[in-house]
């Protein structure tokens, strides 16, 4: 009995100290920014840096070299694709008024149409709530581009932190486990590495559809003449990490912009993305991804609702993956309660 008690003591003071600091953590989250962006590259490139150090090389220089492959990587895009992002959005900047006044003569012609007075209430409190979702919009993007520039310390110093998280990988790993007891040492490392295979076989899976279906879509819209073809395809990438949704989210904006230009070729804009989001449900999805999340579609579909609602775009970005290391956690926690 006394050995109990000693255990369940233990316990009660590891929870104590870990509520303090997860509150502390809190009250500097501020100041986590680097540190969280440094643990998640550091957890992205591991993988890599041990696959080069099992070829006889060392840590150190394995990292080095995985930081060139990197930078290397970055910087193509940035000499490539950054030019044509900005071109896209000087234009767009040019013709939003253009596209403005014809909306606005758009609505004055419906107006002038003779329709019961309740119909055209309706009618301007949905332009109303379309317009604040524009503005809303755009001031959001605006919003998150200062966010970024104001964040560009984090976006620096965490290759830093990153790095020496590699080289005392194991060292940070062991001294965590050995906050516990050997038995609970053993399950906590299974319960880690269960949820690590599912957030590797989300990240690989799902980005390289993404990449897919956004170079696919940027092409398409290339091809055709859709202006923006470049913000489209990265934009239909993007929202592709969303499951269900993403294809809806992704492809409303391309056929906008292409019927914008003429009804034809917002006709062959939707009917490639409807070819595209075929190919991506019948064929990459299933290559590349399958069913290795192990999430039920309508619990998929709660995740991403409950994510947007509260946290957005954003959210739904993260709900997949949080959901399915919640159903490890759970998974483990209910083994526990069983036995």
């Amino acid at each position: 009995m006394r050995i109990n008690i000693k255990i369940w003591q233990r316990y009660i003071i590891f929870i104590m100290v870990a509520l303090a600091t997860i509150y502390f953590l809190y009250l500097v989250r501020d100041v986590l920014i680097s540190f969280a962006l440094g643990a998640l590259l550091a957890y992205l490139l591991f993988r890599p840096v041990q696959f080069i150090e099992n070829r006889g090389i060392k840590r150190v220089w394995a990292i080095l070299i995985i930081y060139i492959v990197f930078i290397f990587i970055i910087s193509l895009f940035l000499y490539f694709a950054v030019p044509g992002i900005v071109k896209e959005l000087t234009y767009l900047t040019k013709i939003l008024p253009k596209y403005a006044e014809e909306t606005h003569e758009l609505v004055q012609k419906i107006d002038s149409i003779d329709m019961p007075y309740k119909l055209k209430r309706v009618f301007w409190e949905n332009v109303k709530q379309l317009e604040d979702f524009i503005y809303r919009g755009i001031n959001g993007l605006i919003h998150g581009v200062y966010s970024l520039l104001g964040s560009i310390l984090a976006l620096v110093f965490s290759p830093i932190l990153a790095f020496y998280l590699m080289m005392d990988w194991e060292k940070i790993r062991d001294n965590f486990l050995s906050l516990f007891s050997p038995p609970v040492r053993l399950e906590i490392s299974r319960l880690f590495q269960e949820i690590d295979e599912v957030l590797i076989k989300f990240i690989k899976g799902y980005l390289i559809v993404a990449f897919i279906v956004g170079l696919l879509t940027g092409t398409a819209a290339y091809f055709m003449g859709v202006k923006f073809p470049l913000l489209l395809g990265i934009l239909a990438g993007i929202t592709n990490l969303i499951p269900f949704f993403g294809a809806f989210l992704g492809g409303i904006p391309a056929v906008l912009v292409a019927l914008s230009d003429s009804f034809r070729l917002g006709v062959y804009m939707a009917l490639s993305i409807i070819v595209i989001q075929q190919l991506e449900s019948n064929f990459i999805t299933p290559n590349i991804v399958g069913n290795r999340l192990g999430l039920h579609p309508l619990v998929v579909v709660f995740a991403l609702l409950a994510g947007g609602s509260l946290w957005g775009i954003w959210g739904m970005l993260v709900a997949v993956p949080f959901t399915a290391v919640l159903r490890v956690i759970s998974g483990w926690f209910y083994g526990k309660i069983i036995k």
